[in-house]
């Protein structure tokens, strides 16, 4: 069993490799830059690096020229943890916002990340590569040790029928805006303990009133209100992760 040690390395990676005392990874052409331009490490120098599923290790840089190198595995850092069963389901929006929220939701712990398409839905194409890029750099900044999940562009009625019954869908709904009975924290209280959530949130246009019809009629449909004002998709999304964190999360 390798020996669990703190680490003064100043960089941190996700990498797709098996890991192990002893093995070399190539990073790729941009991990390489990083680490040589941008952090400007020398040989022997220590890194972290974490692939999803073997937990966090130690990893020496082995100098190849001056644009080159190879990482070797030294010792295990932090064994591998999961981030808590919480999906969200967003309507997705401008690009700069929509990398936002992609960066954000694996911050705040999301094990999925699912844009849906809904009726009033202003995007008609998701870059799922983008999205997952942007999750992974969330996850090596947050010293988070998994990588949320990226589902492609879906329909909402598809999205909302591959939630189980036990999974609580949390229906962020701009209608209930104001409804102090509806208080996110409130509810969430009330319902806790939640194991399997997953958030909606509704495009800028909102919910069309079928849509809200379709979410409230599911049996494991929790509605709530993040507040009196109407706040942006991308708000939204991360004030209803905070609430839920905060409530029955791994906040707590």
């Amino acid at each position: 069993m390798c020996q669990m040690t703190a680490s003064p390395a100043s960089a941190r990676l996700f990498v797709a490799d098996e890991l192990a005392v002893g093995t070399s990874i190539q990073p790729s052409r941009e991990q390489q830059h990083y680490l040589l331009n941008v952090m400007r490490c020398r040989d022997g120098e220590t890194v972290l690096v974490f692939n999803g599923r073997d937990g966090e290790w130690q990893a020496g840089i082995n100098r190849r020229g001056r644009r080159e190198c190879q990482l070797v595995i030294q010792q295990a850092t932090r064994p591998q943890t999961s981030s808590p069963d919480l999906w969200l389901l967003f309507a997705p929006v401008k690009k700069a916002r929509l990398d936002f929220i992609a960066q954000k939701a694996s911050e705040m712990g999301c094990s999925r990340i699912w844009p849906i398409r809904t009726e009033h839905c202003q995007v008609s194409r998701v870059n799922d590569d983008r999205m997952l890029a942007n999750a992974i750099e969330a996850a090596e900044q947050t010293e988070r040790l998994d990588i949320a999940e990226v589902m492609p562009f879906t329909n909402l009625s598809e999205a909302l029928d591959s939630c189980d019954t036990d999974r609580t869908i949390i229906f962020c709904d701009e209608a209930t805006a104001g409804d102090a009975g509806m208080n996110a924290v409130r509810v969430l209280s009330d319902a806790a303990p939640i194991s399997h959530a997953a958030v909606v949130i509704g495009p800028e246009g909102g919910f069309s009133e079928a849509e809200r019809a379709m979410i409230s009629a599911r049996q494991n449909s929790l509605k709530l209100s993040l507040g009196p004002r109407i706040l942006r998709a991308d708000t939204a999304a991360i004030a209803a992760l905070a609430c839920f964190q905060s409530v029955c999360g791994d906040w707590v």
